[in-house]
């Protein structure tokens, strides 16, 4: 493991103590957890960050503490009762009562909080979601400590994600919440400027003026220096999960109806979505010589994988418009590879096409298949390019991590 050394910028300026909330952390396997270890190993030269998280799982991702040093790490260790509410079976009654799964969790992180609060003095607390209930602590805090600023972090839309699954009660349990967030935190940071748009929509122009976009972002040293291995089938590699709206089904179909000259020239990859029911999907289209399912990798696995693949899928959920931009198209744009989105109009429909890369709504079966086809044929021609860099630049850790820190310092 790399050893990590870090010095103040100036010595005579004081630093900033800050404490970093958030359930997720390596070697967490969540995309959140990388996100928070980037904009942390980036900012903590030049403040006092500590992270107060969940305690770690048995079985992680360790190769995410390859570029994650813990020394400033502190666990909320979990209560025999959030423990056992956890474990207990009963999901679909606990998600019928709890605003989310790691609610009773936010009680054990304001007590570890609070203590170290006592201890420290901190100026700054950010409060991360994904879970949404990391913001309810912070919420507690800011009501018994009015003098220290926060800031809450928003990886995807609350009450408004197309996601949830509510019932009356825990939409409504979640909207007080995100209402009291909204009117209390210092700050709103979100990933997008549709979903600004979208979840402050119904609030007042003061909750609008405290928000600020933060895009997810890559670290261009975790990326391999390598060209794509010298096939002779294009390869279109998608890595992730596929779970909810967010299904294959349509490309697919697509892949059927391709004409078998143009589908002898390319081999699609699915990594980390190794499943029965798609495994049945692909025999279900004969497709078994042209898809191949692989099992989950580790995330610098991953790394390796997107710069062996000559197209990078990002297959996303139907939707009217998308406020999602998501962290895994920020690790495909990192990897400087061409990408296909298959994505509804929206934020990651726009970033892809500013690109220069091609896109499809999802449910148009048609479309897929027509755009397919120009992939081959631009890739055949080598008409297919790179990115351009100065987009690429602004995710990079660099570009995002100077944000983050101008908004710490200045509000």
């Amino acid at each position: 493991m790399e050893s990590y050394y870090f010095e103040s910028m100036d010595e005579k300026m004081e630093r900033l103590n800050i404490l970093f909330l958030t359930y997720c952390y390596p070697p967490q396997k969540f995309p959140r957890s990388v996100q928070i270890s980037h904009l942390v190993q980036y900012l903590r030269k030049d403040f006092k960050i500590t992270v107060v998280t969940s305690e770690p799982p048995r079985e992680g991702d360790t190769s995410l503490l390859s570029f994650t040093p813990l020394d400033n790490v502190v666990y909320a260790k979990k209560s025999p009762l959030t423990k056992l509410i956890e474990r207990s079976k009963g999901h679909r009654l606990k998600k019928a009562i709890l605003p989310d799964f790691q609610y009773l969790w936010h009680f054990d992180l304001l007590k570890k909080t609070r203590e170290i609060i006592k201890n420290s003095s901190p100026d700054i607390i950010v409060t991360f979601g994904q879970p949404m209930s990391t913001h309810i602590t912070g919420l507690k805090l800011k009501k018994q400590y009015p003098h220290i600023r926060w800031l809450a972090h928003f990886s995807d839309p609350w009450v408004d994600n197309s996601f949830n699954d509510y019932n009356s009660w825990t939409k409504g349990l979640n909207q007080h919440y995100q209402d009291s967030v909204f009117k209390n935190a210092d700050q709103l940071l979100f990933t997008s400027t549709e979903t600004i748009d979208l979840v402050t929509a119904s609030y007042p122009r003061e909750v609008r003026k405290k928000t600020i976009c933060l895009p997810h972002t890559f670290n261009p040293d975790l990326y391999i220096s390598q060209e794509s291995t010298s096939n002779k089938k294009i390869t279109l590699r998608y890595i992730g999960n596929f779970y909810g709206k967010r299904q294959p089904d349509t490309f697919l179909k697509a892949l059927q109806q391709l004409a078998p000259e143009y589908r002898s020239q390319i081999r699609v990859e699915f990594i980390g979505t190794s499943t029965t029911l798609l495994h049945d999907l692909v025999l279900t289209f004969n497709l078994e010589e042209t898809v191949f399912i692989y099992p989950p990798v580790t995330y610098k696995k991953s790394f390796e994988l997107m710069h062996s693949a000559d197209i990078l899928l990002i297959i996303d959920a139907p939707a009217k418009i998308s406020p999602f931009l998501p962290s895994k198209l920020i690790d495909a744009i990192g990897a400087n590879k061409i990408l296909f989105g298959i994505t509804p109009t929206g934020a990651s429909q726009k970033l892809i096409e500013e690109m220069g890369f091609i896109t499809a709504p999802p449910l148009n079966i048609s479309e897929i298949l027509n755009k397919l086809r120009q992939i081959i044929d631009n890739f055949s021609n080598s008409s297919l390019k790179k990115g351009p860099s100065n987009i690429r630049d602004r995710y990079s850790i660099s570009t995002v991590g100077e944000q983050m820190k101008n908004a710490l310092k200045n509000f």
